[in-house]
């Protein structure tokens, strides 16, 4: 169970630079500012950050994030980052959002081992900035070609099981 964890872990790690929300620019709403982007049809995520006006001591100063549902649904990827950076920043909100991108690709590729349902409807939302980065990456994973322009498929790929005899087949760029 530990090298499953690992792969996932190591894929998240690699594939959240080539992946985005299309996240909303933050717009005040009364005390703090908050941006949304859709994860699918079932989710979205939002992240908030509060001015703490100047006093470092104020516990709920800084920037949050969390999931919530879209319609009566459960919600599919829950993220939960409360009080994840006293910091509110340019650098703050870009490092959060890049957390909240590797949070949803462990999470995503849990529920393609566990469930092997697709992603299209749950996961639309992250797209791919760089398939052919992304495509590289899974290859060093699986030591196969890919072939994928979309994050379903190339978190499908990084999961399938090997063919049987069948040796590794990257190229060399």
């Amino acid at each position: 169970m530990s090298r499953i964890l690992d792969r996932v872990t190591l894929a998240a790690s690699l594939l959240a630079p080539h992946v985005a929300l299309d996240w909303t620019m933050p717009r005040r709403v009364g005390g703090s500012l908050i941006s949304v982007a859709r994860i699918g049809t079932l989710s979205e995520a939002l992240i908030q950050g509060v001015d703490g006006l100047g006093d470092t001591g104020d516990p709920c100063s800084g920037l949050s994030a969390w999931s919530r549902v879209r319609a009566e649904h459960h919600d599919p990827f829950p993220i939960r980052f409360w009080g994840h950076t006293r910091l509110i920043d340019a650098a703050a909100w870009a490092a959060l959002r890049q957390a909240v991108h590797h949070r949803l690709l462990v999470q995503a590729q849990a529920h393609v081992l566990l469930s092997r349902r697709p992603l299209e409807e749950v996961l639309s939302g992250l797209k791919l900035t760089n398939a052919r980065s992304a495509r590289q990456s899974v290859a060093l994973l699986t030591g196969r070609d890919c072939k994928a322009e979309d994050l379903p498929g190339l978190i499908a790929d990084l999961h399938r099981p090997p063919a049987r005899g069948a040796g590794r087949t990257v190229r060399q760029s």
